[in-house]
């Protein structure tokens, strides 16, 4: 398997266009998580960028706050652990061979591990107001 960027998505330049660089997807919450066989499947994680800029309290800016959707046609394989209510993502990472793509994202909190599917696609919808 060969470490591939999510602009190797269908979708993913145009997401890494609208972010002006690649999302890391550090700290983003896995809004929805749906298998189906027979069916698309999709991932929904809300995004953002960490700016190095900090509020009032503290806290750094957020900024582009958009929701990826992940549509996922003929799953292969899934490996996931330790469902909770929502998930908070600490890295993920794609990797394409010769039978499909594999998304795997491993957690600070909650559900981790990974999705082989034959082909994934990317979307996203920004949050009109910034904000999640």
């Amino acid at each position: 398997m060969a470490k591939a960027a999510i602009s190797d998505l269908e979708g993913g330049a145009d997401l890494c266009a609208w972010f002006e660089s690649a999302p890391s997807f550090h700290d983003a919450t896995l809004r929805e998580l749906e298998l189906r066989q027979g069916a698309p499947s999709c991932v929904v994680v809300h995004a953002f960028q960490m700016t190095s800029e900090v509020d009032a309290r503290g806290y750094f800016v957020l900024k582009k706050h958009v929701d990826v959707t992940f549509t996922i046609f003929e799953l292969i394989e899934v490996e996931l652990s330790d469902f909770t209510e929502a998930g908070i993502i600490f890295a993920l990472s794609i990797e394409i061979d010769s039978d499909g793509t594999t998304l795997s994202f491993d957690s600070s909190y909650g559900v981790h591990g990974r999705i082989k599917a034959r082909r994934v696609v990317v979307s996203f919808e920004p949050h009109p107001t910034g904000s999640s």
